[in-house]
């Protein structure tokens, strides 16, 4: 089996949604760590940096959270299609990812100024029959483009990288939120395989 790695580095430095926090990797220097021969780290970041999964609870009073998702969600055959072909192509997987490219641009100012879903965009996504849509920008868009797709239990995965390897393919995505309680959000590795 071939898989096609779909995610982000997690690393510091790494460039955050602007007004985020910044990611922080710290190796541990306690000397009962060290004298005991352990290599150990912290890592503290957004949940909302690099590659990672949103439900709905993030933009929508009440909406439901991550862990109210069973696994079978997290797995499924994907459609991927380009930014132009949002509205004018049929989607018949649980799963959508949409490539536009600016992936190119992670660790570039650039990278935050994609563009943003439309509201016919976001609307023609949360009318499709999936359960999840997947993008390789920074963010879907502002919080009404949000609520078009996640007030229909549509979750919703920013930045994704390597898309183009997956266009017009039939493929299946694999991805798992860590196993957060009551959080809206989860940094995700993504990986496809084409079948």
């Amino acid at each position: 089996m071939s898989l096609i790695d779909l995610s982000l580095p997690i690393e510091e430095g790494m460039p955050v949604y602007p007004g985020d926090i910044q990611t922080s990797i710290r190796k541990l220097d306690d000397p009962k760590i060290i004298e005991g021969g352990w290599l150990a780290h912290n890592v503290t970041m957004s949940l909302h940096a690099a590659t990672h999964v949103e439900a709905p609870a993030h933009a929508v009073p009440s909406g439901k959270l991550l862990d109210q998702y069973p696994l079978e969600t997290f797995v499924g055959e994907v459609t991927t299609i380009t930014w132009e072909e949002i509205g004018h192509y049929e989607v018949s997987t649980p799963m959508l990812f949409v490539y536009s490219g600016y992936d190119a641009w992670w660790g570039n100012e650039k990278y935050y100024s994609a563009p943003a879903l439309t509201p016919e965009q976001a609307k023609w996504i949360g009318g499709l029959d999936i359960k999840i849509f997947g993008n390789d920008t920074g963010s879907a868009g502002d919080v009404n483009a949000h609520r078009k797709i996640l007030e229909h239990d549509i979750l919703i995965i920013e930045s994704l990288c390597n898309l183009k390897s997956l266009l017009y393919k039939k493929a299946r995505a694999m991805l798992f939120p860590l196993k957060f309680v009551n959080m809206e959000s989860s940094p995700v590795r993504v990986v496809a395989e084409i079948l």
